[in-house]
């Protein structure tokens, strides 16, 4: 992946966006840049998840060895960065006037806005996008994951059939990283390099006939049945990759419903206005009545216990809670049938 210069050189700036693995390596090409690694154990700061404003302040504050920055990453800044109007005037000094031998990297896991009320919107985090300092790792449009999967499949040395690209982005859907695991699971099934339509079609989830997501288009037409056997299903041919490869569709579903609530409380009601607000694009203005009505029919409230609901099985999941049975994941399949009947 290739990281702009200006972003890689910036004291202050900001990641944000699905894409995990392009993250991560964001992260790292920039401590590289501006950690000095004689010093970094008394000059460097990782915040723990989900801190406060004053922490990050604090460790900021925090003084380094002579000649030394002191570096402070907060790897999911994401609470901090929910409302433009709430940037504490200390902290948004600090971020339009550096102190004096600071760096800090900020790291949201979710795409962020730039539309009225939203953080991107705002100043300075509307500076830092027009200074470079702003990078954007989120998920791919229709076009542009055809090309992405060309692109890692010929670095791995794979050849595609013809529309076998098209076919995996279809399946697999726009997340760079769940293209890059699709991949990688190809490559080592590809004896000779060749990657056909039917090569796909074994490699990937047996998620209905024609498309990896009839687990989402279950729960989302209010089949409960339908939904929990499609999860049976998925879980059953790949225990391993299936269950975060479902939350990560679930979530972008809960999350769009979050944005529309925030948007409506922020007073955006135009049509126009509402798309970017969900990160939807002209072509997919379809999808916002959808949305809508889900939103009317449960509520703001109602989709902030969805999305509590998806991070507290996304913990169970990646091993931080103490159950890690499939229990959490068909209370979630309950929870999303529901609220979309």
């Amino acid at each position: 992946m290739a990281i702009p210069r200006t972003w890689l050189d910036a004291p202050y700036a900001l990641v944000h966006g699905e894409d995990a693995d392009g993250r991560r390596e964001a992260v790292e090409a920039w401590k590289a840049v501006h950690v000095d690694p004689e010093w970094e154990v008394f000059s460097y700061t990782l915040c723990a998840e989900g801190c406060p404003w004053p922490e990050v302040l604090n460790a900021l504050s925090e003084t380094a060895p002579l000649g030394a920055d002191r570096v402070v990453v907060v790897p999911q800044a994401d609470n901090l960065l929910e409302r433009a109007k709430e940037l504490p005037p200390a902290v948004k000094r600090v971020l339009q006037e550096p102190l004096d031998g600071t760096r800090l990297l900020l790291v949201s896991r979710t795409g962020l806005q730039a539309g009225p009320g939203r953080i991107l919107g705002a100043k300075p985090f509307s500076d830092w996008a027009k200074q470079g300092r702003v990078l954007k790792l989120g998920a791919l449009d229709d076009k542009e994951a055809p090309a992405f999967v060309e692109a890692e499949a010929a670095a791995l040395g794979l050849r595609l059939g013809s529309g076998v690209a098209r076919r995996i982005a279809a399946r697999m859907g726009g997340n760079p990283g769940v293209l890059r695991r699709c991949l990688e699971v190809l490559d080592l099934l590809a004896d000779d390099r060749r990657v056909e339509a039917d090569l796909v079609d074994k490699a990937t989830f047996r998620l209905g006939e024609q498309s990896a997501f009839a687990w989402s288009k279950a729960w989302q037409s209010g089949s409960i049945p339908q939904a929990l056997a499609s999860l049976r299903i998925a879980l059953e041919d790949e225990p391993s990759g299936a269950p975060l490869m479902l939350l990560g569709q679930a979530r972008r579903e809960v999350e769009r419903l979050c944005r529309l609530a925030d948007a409506r409380r922020d007073g955006i009601r135009v049509r126009n206005d509402l798309l970017p607000a969900l990160g939807l694009g002209p072509n997919q203005a379809f999808l916002l009545d959808g949305y809508e009505k889900v939103l009317n029919r449960i509520g703001a409230e109602g989709a902030a216990r969805l999305l509590h609901l998806v991070n507290q099985t996304d913990l169970d999941l990646k091993g931080m809670a103490l159950s890690r049975s499939v229990t959490p994941l068909l209370n979630l399949t309950t929870a999303l049938a529901r609220a979309w009947a």
